[in-house]
């Protein structure tokens, strides 16, 4: 079963609460959903709209609509192309009849539910005549309603119950075309399925592994995470002025030995550079949620593209010295990988970055359960002698540290060069094998924390797409019904693993899927990984660089023969 609804609104009218108890009713029947938020950065009357996939077996994103639900005629105007033929629009009467004026015959190709209201409810009464269109039980949207409307006030959740009521005794669906497009029939199918988005994901996740500060100057689309950590009120958390003060403090919380994380966006990211690189060379850990939007500067801040993986491989000003990063592929592993963030950061002493998305932050979606992350925070010295030694070096290049309120060690650190205990030094040799020091820590990264950091579907097939983060959804669907293709998940950008060589063997060509115009993905893993230099491969891309996701149309346009 699939089922696909667009709500479109003008920005400003508050309508995410509809958006809420549609995702909510189908998770609570045991559907899965994906729901899409798309939004101008207008912030009054700006074009918005949710696309709310439902399926009874597969998750991904698709443009195409069986009905629209429209809160003015703009909106409509701007998503009815998106309409299947013969699909529904439900739709307040006077903007159905505003619309109808700029051209005539304009519904004749769809179903128009539409109704008269005259109070400010719109949303409610439209929801209903879908409800109602979809044959759902009465009692279950009530219950729904209640649990969204009931946190306002309880005269606002039975001003809707009543509406619903209303609804359902009162309002006679119109004539359905016999051309109509059929819609699923809709059943309680198993147990209740939980709803999340990204950035609540991370942040939750973190706080169950002992997240102790987290900092963030508000930026879009990361701007949840603060929001979320701030509701358990379990975390110490920052606002401050700027982003050069959330790394910094962030750096001063990890110093002092608690777990500490950032979010950001990349013109935030920018300012935070230079901690960056002191963290790398004093060897303090830290890690940062990375969101990224479509670029150049704050040109389209509220929409996606995966513009600045080159930008989070090379942020520290000493190329020769390591920070991890990578990107999570499902939403469970958004969750997993926030816990697995701060044990990395601590086991190796040095930054950790989440590089997500627009997408990956804002969606809703139904997920699984996720086993916990234990927590790891690997060698930490309890009882330093006099003779401790910070920076030691040591077999693994990973010196044992300490936190300040220790007996008899000397609460400092710094940028500049130093010995093994933390005296700063020009002395060449030493110069030398600090240097080596940090710039080995990562040595056998895979093997010893036993990661993978790729993941393949389908490796039977020829033609291998390479993709990461939140197109691994769509084109896990994709290629159910082309199994010429298998699938090739990104999750660690640095350190890379270079066994994907021996995985490509038997392989003709390689498309790499991603969103930016100058295929920074495919630049990097081949520079790496020396893909050119591979006889047999084929090595070429699609790409996506017009504010969208992709979508479900845009594989079967791209790949279809």
């Amino acid at each position: 079963m699939k089922l696909n609804i667009k709500v479109t609104w003008p920005a400003g009218m508050w309508i995410n609460s509809t958006a809420d108890i549609i995702i909510e009713l189908f998770a609570k029947l045991w559907y899965n959903v994906i729901w899409d938020i798309e939004y101008e950065s207008i912030i009054k009357w700006g074009l918005t709209w949710f696309d709310i996939n439902i399926s009874d077996n597969t998750k991904y994103i698709q443009k195409t609509s069986d009905i629209i639900l429209a809160f003015n005629d703009k909106n409509l105007e701007n998503t009815l192309t998106n309409l299947r033929k013969w699909g529904y629009v439900i739709v307040n009467k006077k903007w159905a009849e505003k619309l109808s004026l700029k051209e005539e015959g304009v519904f004749d190709d769809y179903n128009l539910l539409d109704l008269e209201i005259n109070d400010k409810y719109d949303n409610t009464y439209l929801l209903w005549v879908m409800w109602k269109l979809l044959n759902i039980q009465e009692q279950l949207i009530l219950d729904e309603v209640d649990n969204v409307f009931w946190k306002k006030s309880a005269e606002i959740s039975q001003k809707n119950q009543d509406i619903v009521s209303n609804i359902y005794k009162t309002y006679e669906l119109p004539k359905i075309s016999k051309n109509a497009i059929n819609l699923p029939e809709i059943k309680k199918i198993g147990e209740v399925k939980r709803v999340s988005f990204g950035n609540s994901m991370i942040a939750h996740w973190a706080i169950a592994s002992d997240l102790w500060y987290f900092a963030a100057y508000p930026m879009t689309p990361a701007s949840t995470v603060l929001t979320e950590v701030i509701k358990e009120w379990s975390v110490t958390f920052l606002q401050p002025e700027d982003e050069l003060a959330v790394m910094n403090s962030a750096l001063g919380a990890s110093f002092a030995g608690k777990r500490a994380m950032v979010g950001t966006s990349g013109g935030g990211f920018a300012l935070m550079v230079e901690a960056l690189s002191f963290a790398v060379q004093a060897e303090i850990w830290v890690s940062a949620v990375f969101s990224q939007r479509a670029w150049p500067s704050t040109w389209t801040p509220t929409f996606t593209e995966n513009w600045d993986l080159p930008f989070a491989l090379n942020c520290i000003f000493w190329v020769e010295q390591h920070h991890i990063v990578f990107s999570p592929s499902t939403l469970e592993e958004w969750y997993k990988f926030g816990g697995l963030a701060l044990n990395l950061a601590d086991i190796y002493q040095c930054p950790v970055i989440i590089l997500t998305d627009k997408q990956f932050s804002e969606w809703h979606v139904t997920v699984d359960e996720v086993e916990p992350t234990s927590v790891n925070r690997w060698k930490i010295e309890n009882s330093p002698s006099k003779e401790y030694k910070r920076y030691e070096l040591v077999e693994d290049h990973i010196s044992p540290r300490t936190f300040p309120w220790m007996q008899d060690w000397d609460f400092i650190t710094t940028s500049y060069e130093h010995d093994e205990f933390w005296a700063t030094s020009e002395e060449t040799e030493l110069k030398k094998k600090m240097t080596i020091k940090r710039a080995h820590k990562l040595d056998n990264f895979f093997e010893t924390q036993n990661l993978s950091w790729y993941e393949i579907q389908n490796p039977s097939a020829q033609k291998m797409l390479i993709v990461t983060s939140f197109n691994t959804y769509t084109a896990q669907e994709y290629i159910k019904k082309n199994p010429e293709y298998w699938i090739f998940i990104i999750k660690f950008l640095k350190p890379l693993d270079e066994r994907l060589v021996t995985d490509l063997k038997w392989v003709e060509e390689i498309i790499f899927v991603e969103n930016n115009y100058s295929g920074q993905l495919e630049k990097h893993l081949t520079q790496e990984l020396k893909l050119d230099q591979v006889d047999w491969l084929k090595i070429s891309n699609f790409r996506k660089y017009d504010l969208y996701p992709f979508y479900m149309e845009d594989f079967e346009e791209r790949f279809w023969k």
